[in-house]
């Protein structure tokens, strides 16, 4: 037999929050909202399907035409820009793809009801229930650990109205933290900071600029750059990502913020939509976005 390909990546295909934002404005950092795809080996992930979850099905079935296709969705939490993509998200149309779901919320009603509610007459056509593909349904803990083809995944319950929690990821000697939403206390959350300890990348929920507009938020469930990097800085972090973009802020306004993001720490970066990590050499690519089709 031979043996498993070796790969740890991580693929960013929708990095707003709340809504998503096409556009002449936002074509550079991207509008889609939360979406990211994490190849081990052969064992695919994929953390919220927001709008970005259209492209990434897409791209899945294109990239393997023939043979089963099994995916494992692990929610943060249930809000309407961390689902609203998945009735878009095409290998769930066939019956080929098997899709284990992970969430902290009871499998068969809170999440099932999240998803079949979006899909229900009238708003959307076809049902849950009517899908080609399997869907298997499980239920994990806020606060503890799971296994997906052998791969480990690590939790914590993140300060959110509502509830999320922040996963980690651990491949290879490598791991990455994926934390939205979150909003900050005084000072950084001691669970995000234990489950972070150690970490290679770390992608944190940066929707707001500190002073007025967090201000303004204040209570909204999100943080900023400046409260993530000390996650970051706590936890020992090697690499920090801002994650989570407010809808308002185009491209312009993000180049200023990755500017005082840098200034602050020079191995931070700005998640932009296909934005790609090898978190076995650290090697951050940006990939070219193809048009879109119907």
């Amino acid at each position: 037999m031979a043996d498993r390909e070796q790969a740890f990546l991580i693929r960013f295909w929708g990095v707003r929050g709340s809504i998503p934002t096409p556009g002449p404005e936002t074509v550079r950092y991207g509008g889609n909202t939360t979406c990211i795809e994490v190849r081990c080996d052969d064992v695919t992930l994929m953390i919220d399907s927001g709008t970005g979850a259209r492209r990434f099905g897409r791209r899945l079935l294109r990239d393997q035409p023939t043979g089963t296709v099994r995916i494992a969705l692990i929610f943060s939490h249930l809000h309407l820009d961390h689902v609203q993509g998945f009735p878009f998200f095409a290998p769930i149309y066939e019956a080929r793809t098997h899709l284990d779901i992970y969430s902290a919320t009871p499998a068969e009603s809170t999440t099932q009801g999240a998803l079949d509610s979006q899909m229900a007459y009238p708003s959307f056509p076809i049902g849950l229930a009517n899908l080609a593909a399997k869907l298997e349904f499980h239920t994990v803990e806020r606060d503890g650990s799971f296994e997906v083809g052998g791969v480990r995944v690590s939790t914590c319950p993140l300060s959110h109205p509502g509830g999320s929690m922040a996963i980690r990821i651990d491949h290879r000697g490598k791991s990455f933290v994926q934390a939205s939403d979150i909003e900050h206390g005084d000072g950084p959350a001691p669970e995000l900071v234990a489950l972070s300890r150690g970490a290679d990348f770390l992608s944190y929920d940066t929707t707001y600029v500190d002073g007025e507009e967090y201000e303004r938020h204040r209570g909204w469930g999100h943080s900023t750059w400046r409260e993530g990097l000390a996650v970051a800085r706590a936890a020992g972090v090697k690499r920090f990502i801002a994650f989570h973009h407010e809808p308002s802020h185009d491209d312009a306004f993000m180049d200023r913020v990755a500017a005082e993001l840098r200034a602050a720490d020079p191995n931070a970066v700005v998640a932009v939509e296909g934005m790609t990590i090898d978190m076995l050499t650290g090697d951050v690519s940006y990939e070219a976005r193809e048009p879109e089709t119907s």
